[in-house]
């Protein structure tokens, strides 16, 4: 009896360790952070990339342990700035003459010193993705994502901004009635939204992992990621600064142009992508 009970207690101790070393699934938490920008080209002014973050909530399967793919879901930021020390521009519309009350045909003029834009983009991302974990413990990972856009928009910000209207008929400049939309104005901060497209984008990583026991890791690496969508469709340029009876309707810059040697030209290049390097952090429950 006590020989049956003694096989028997080694057999589930047998047991219990050989599926402790054979753990196939695994959830893991993670956060990044870097540079997250979004990428595009400027024909004025000075685009910077920011910095973003992301978090992360994936599941992974261990095919033996070496290999092991998974999938997960992902929040992330994106953004970019462009700035401008001046900006000047100007362009013919019709406003209402301030004298007869028709309408008449107006150069519009208005110039900016220290204009920015900040394009903030906000996307749940759905990475699946294939590792190699080696012997001592150096990780790869490559993988790909879908991008769907939650929020996206612009915040426009100038620490000056004059204004004025020549009217022809009147052979009249206004430039001091801000009543009507003429004159300077100081550290105005406005936001517009964007409309994004869905992203794709292939993603790799390489660190390192540390086991605490097969059940629990942590992994530290570097991450990259490249889009390779355009992920804002441009419409129809238009100043970036719009008169209308006496109002501002501000353009952001991905489809806004400007007046230069005679025609107007936009003020970035057509296509806006997405890219991403940095550190990150993830832990690993496995079960």
């Amino acid at each position: 009896m006590k020989r049956c009970l003694s096989t028997l207690i080694l057999l589930i101790f047998f047991i219990s360790l050989l599926s402790a070393q054979n753990i196939r699934n695994a959830i893991s938490l993670e956060l990044t952070g870097g540079a997250s920008p979004l990428t595009y080209k400027t024909n004025f002014g000075d685009r910077k990339a920011m910095a973003g973050t992301s978090a992360a909530l994936k599941y992974h399967y261990n095919l033996d342990w070496n290999w092991s793919i998974g999938l997960g879901a992902e929040v992330k930021m994106y953004q970019s700035s462009v700035r401008f020390d001046t900006f000047a521009d100007s362009y013919q519309t019709t406003a209402n003459s301030l004298i007869s009350g028709r309408a008449d045909i107006m150069t519009f003029s208005y110039s900016y010193k220290n204009l920015e834009e900040r394009q903030r983009a906000l996307y749940i991302n759905i990475p699946i993705y294939a590792q190699y974990r080696f012997d001592n413990g150096v990780y790869l990972r490559l993988g790909a994502k879908v991008g769907l856009p939650v929020k996206s928009k612009s915040e426009i910000y100038f620490e000056q901004l004059t204004t004025n209207g020549y009217f022809e008929y009147e052979n009249i400049t206004y430039n001091n009635l801000p009543q009507h939309g003429f004159g300077t104005y100081y550290d105005t901060e406005t936001e517009k939204e964007y409309d994004m497209n869905i992203n794709a984008s292939l993603c790799a990583e390489l660190g390192w992992t540390w086991e605490w026991s097969e059940q629990y890791i942590l992994y530290l690496g570097v991450h990259g990621e490249y889009g390779f969508c355009n992920l804002y469709k441009q419409k129809e340029l238009t100043p970036q600064l719009q008169y209308e009876d006496g109002e501002f309707d501000y353009t952001p810059v991905w489809s806004a142009n400007i007046k230069s040697s005679n025609e107007r030209v936009p003020i970035t290049g057509n296509r806006v992508g997405s890219f991403a390097i940095g550190l990150i952090v993830r832990y690993s429950f496995g079960f």
